[in-house]
């Protein structure tokens, strides 16, 4: 599967850019065939100003959203966004907020194989979450965040249940994750590198191989970032 986060098209800080990159942004992400993606809200309104308009298969979710896939092997993906949190200057979330994210990861856990969360909040608050003691009582397989914070290749947490990724802030990077074995749910299932999970970034360097059709977009398009 491949799955964007929030802030692909914007930092989290940052404003919006020039009418000709959002174009080209818009178009180029429309060709990459993504089965699932997340914007911020900002992103959402930037991106709908573009004649292309917002790539299909992304959108911002306010709220607790969850979707499900079938993938190959016949299993099931179970997909959670994180609602929105005004930022309120805090690196901690409530014990009422962290009680309701709990709540729904029960919910939904019994209709995946393996459920992951895609978060908006920034590396502090995921934290918090994790690190929450309600947490420990249905953990999420994998959490894909974003925002500010440092980006992570892939950390185990709570106890080895959760593999955390962060996408890395300026991007020129992809992140990927290869699930060896799935979660069983009927045992106390942990996660352990090499052995049923693997995870890596992938460098978009000068040799990376382009596609002409990309490179016809980004003609005249410069970035510092």
């Amino acid at each position: 599967m491949i799955l964007g986060g929030s802030y692909e098209f914007l930092l989290p800080e940052g404003k919006p850019d020039q009418d000709k990159k959002r174009d080209a942004l818009a178009k180029i992400f429309s060709y990459l065939d993504y089965d699932f993606g997340m914007l911020s809200p900002e992103e959402s309104s930037y991106l709908s100003k573009s004649p292309s308009g917002i790539p299909d298969g992304w959108k911002y979710y306010s709220q607790i959203t969850f979707k499900k896939f079938k993938i190959e092997n016949g299993k099931t993906v179970g997909i959670i966004t994180f609602p929105t949190i005004e930022d309120d200057k805090s690196n901690q979330i409530s014990e009422a907020l962290a009680a309701r994210m709990v709540s729904c990861f029960k919910k939904f856990r019994k209709e995946a194989d393996i459920l992951i969360g895609m978060s908006p909040w920034g590396y502090f608050k995921e934290k918090s979450l994790l690190k929450n003691s309600q947490y420990l009582q249905c953990p999420l397989d994998i959490l894909l965040g974003s925002g500010k914070g440092p980006g992570l290749t892939g950390q185990l947490v709570a106890e080895n249940s959760t593999l955390w990724v962060r996408c890395y802030p300026t991007g020129k990077a992809v992140s990927r994750v290869d699930i060896i074995k799935f979660p069983d749910k009927n045992s106390d299932f942990k996660w352990k590198f090499g052995e049923n999970i693997r995870c890596l970034i992938q460098s978009l360097l000068k040799n990376t191989r382009e596609d002409p059709k990309v490179l016809n977009l980004l003609v005249g398009i410069s970035d510092e970032k």
